[in-house]
């Protein structure tokens, strides 16, 4: 590991130790997974402060290069999976196909009362009864994406008698080989959001990560909506790849 930080240089220390630190990672010596030296030990070897430590961390992590587990230390990122928006296939089938083992956790299920917000997108009554159920997915171990699902219990009244199968069927199949539900149309927008503490623990990042927010709106037969789900990615694991196959 290169120790060399120049204090005659006019590179400020800060931007010496992030590049070193960046060499590290491009060079292999720190391979994707493996967990870094902590800020009291790179501060030791560098001859830093252990504050220069951390900016210089928390712009990597920023960046996605590391990323940090709470109670375990800092680690390499890794290679960002590609996936297509969730309207093209579910994230499970396209992480199968890409040959990623992934598992699937329940986070919870209930039954809420809509506020005027889930009512109209649901296009229910306020105060009507809607079935909640949220999922966390890991890829080789790691949290990658947390799942947010809210039906109508009108239309699925025993839903949550099948949570047993949450973790095992995709929720989509479950929708359509067991209800008869078809999908006709789904609208999604993505932005980034900042991971509240709920999420930063379940997605095992800080408080303030950046994530990438998917709302899903889905619908059925008569423009019914059948399904809305926000969906959260890791910001330094997930890149959407949109494909346009109609340009002219």
């Amino acid at each position: 590991m290169d120790t060399q930080l120049n204090g005659k240089s006019a590179i400020p220390l800060h931007m010496q130790l992030e590049e070193i630190l960046k060499s590290n990672i491009r060079d292999g010596i720190w391979g994707a997974g493996d967990r870094i030296p902590s800020e009291n030990e790179m501060s030791r070897i560098y001859g830093v402060s252990r504050m220069t430590v951390r900016s210089v961390i928390l712009r990597l992590v920023q960046a996605g290069l590391l990323y940090r587990v709470q109670g375990k230390g800092t680690f390499v990122s890794s290679s960002k999976i590609t996936g297509r928006p969730l309207s093209f296939m579910g994230i499970q089938e396209q992480l199968d196909q890409k040959g990623y083992k992934n598992t699937t956790k329940t986070v919870y299920t209930r039954i809420i009362d809509a506020d005027r917000k889930l009512a109209d997108i649901l296009q229910v009554e306020k105060n009507a009864k809607i079935v909640v159920i949220a999922r966390i997915r890991f890829v080789e171990e790691s949290p990658f994406s947390f799942h947010i699902s809210y039906l109508p219990e009108k239309l699925y009244p025993d839903i949550l008698s099948k949570e047993s199968e949450f973790e095992n069927r995709q929720l989509c199949d479950i929708l359509k080989e067991d209800y008869g539900t078809v999908q006709k149309n789904i609208m999604e927008t993505m932005e980034i959001v900042w991971a509240d503490k709920e999420k930063a623990k379940l997605m095992q990042v800080q408080e303030g990560y950046a994530l990438l927010h998917l709302e899903e709106t889905v619908y059925g037969k008569m423009d019914r909506v059948i399904e809305y789900s926000n969906v959260y990615f890791r910001g330094d694991r997930f890149k959407l790849e949109i494909a346009n196959s109609h340009i002219s």
